[in-house]
């Protein structure tokens, strides 16, 4: 708040308190923000992408996937953006338009784990369980050689209805201080893990 009062036109600034306002579930005010940043700077796809990620966290799909299609046209290369609108088409139980904007984002040069665990996660959730642990295992046979986050198996996990071995993903992933925790209480993906004694533990140290 202090650097927006410093400067108001740096879009980047609204940009980011958007997220802290919607990681704490503040979402009215997350959207004012995101559109502000907009405003300031309607030709960055990042932010265009940001307010897409922020309608994805108050469960508004709709205005998510508007967001997210924008930010595609705009720039056609970046996976994560087709990421992001695949899960949203997901929470609608969208599933078919789901496999196919992800599958489009593994096309891309450069398509990471994050991508690849997203895939999988439609596809278990969709009955294509064995591809969804074919995808699994290589992402397991990649962390033995390189670093993969412990985010991305974390999604596949959720997606395969592995609770247990989600959880431990999850905790991973607080251990490595991976941004993603910081939307543990509002992240819909993470409903699957709602109630469970290690993952309200992980909401109360986050202090969220």
């Amino acid at each position: 708040r202090r650097a927006i009062e410093l400067d108001p036109g740096y879009a980047t600034t609204h940009q980011w308190y958007a997220f802290w306002l919607a990681a704490h579930a503040r979402f009215d005010e997350a959207l004012v923000e995101g559109h502000t940043a907009l405003e300031l700077d309607p030709g960055s796809v990042s932010i265009r992408r940001s307010v897409g990620w922020l309608y994805f966290y108050a469960r508004r799909y709709d205005q998510a996937r508007y967001h997210l299609a924008r930010a595609i046209a705009m720039n056609p290369t970046a996976a994560e953006t087709y990421r992001i609108l695949a899960l949203a088409f997901a929470q609608q139980g969208q599933w078919a338009e789901a496999e196919r904007v992800i599958r489009d984002g593994m096309a891309l040069p450069g398509a990471a784990a994050y991508t690849t665990a997203t895939l999988g996660y439609v596809l278990a959730q969709t009955g294509q369980r064995a591809q969804a642990e074919a995808l699994l295992g290589e992402l397991v046979a990649q962390s033995r050689r390189e670093y993969v986050s412990a985010v991305a198996l974390a999604t596949l996990y959720l997606g395969l209805g592995e609770i247990s071995q989600a959880l431990d993903w999850t905790e991973r992933a607080y251990e490595e201080r991976r941004g993603w925790l910081a939307y543990l209480k509002v992240n819909p993906l993470l409903d699957p893990l709602r109630g469970q004694p290690r993952f309200e533990a992980l909401v109360k140290k986050m202090r969220l």
